[in-house]
């Protein structure tokens, strides 16, 4: 409650389309949500272009940096929680418009929570299955995943064949 980013994240296309008297087509295994952070704006066909090229795609942003360096801080071999805690927070401030919601913690629960902001901040963004992988997390949280495999993508065999390179481990 109280969290910015979930309207800039998810679009309810049903709710979307009652407020604005808008039509849309129902596509293959329709969810009714669609994320709403490279949606088509006023203007743009309605096409999927803009899927590819005219939506600003931001390959990385102040909220990720802010992040990798409140986790950088909360993990060095001396933490510096100050410093973590400021930059997570300075996430959470512009999410919430307030400081009602700053993050306290220490030691681990500082980390978690440094995870978990990751998570809600960057939803979409193609960067929760990385993280869970760099933070060793992957095989508990996503079925399906195998540790010792699925930590690397497999090659394909072109590239094999022209290089010689070895498949990697498990494909």
């Amino acid at each position: 409650a109280g969290d910015s980013r979930k309207d800039a994240t998810v679009l309810d296309i049903a709710a979307f389309a009652a407020a604005n008297n808008a039509t849309y087509t129902e596509g293959y295994e329709h969810t009714g949500f669609f994320n709403h952070k490279y949606i088509p704006r006023a203007g743009e066909t309605d096409a999927q272009p803009e899927l590819n090229y005219l939506n600003n795609y931001r390959a990385i942003r102040y909220a990720d940096v802010l992040l990798m360096a409140a986790e950088a801080n909360a993990l060095m071999s001396t933490p510096d929680e100050g410093k973590a805690r400021d930059y997570l927070n300075q996430v959470r401030e512009r999410a919430f418009g307030d400081t009602n919601h700053n993050i306290t913690a220490s030691g681990s629960a500082l980390v978690d929570a440094i995870y978990n902001e990751r998570h809600l901040e960057l939803a979409m963004e193609g960067h929760r299955f990385f993280d869970l992988v760099r933070t060793g997390r992957a095989a508990s949280t996503l079925s399906g995943f195998f540790t010792g495999k699925h930590e690397l993508f497999p090659i394909p065999q072109t590239e094999i064949d022209i290089s010689g390179l070895e498949q990697n481990p498990g494909y």
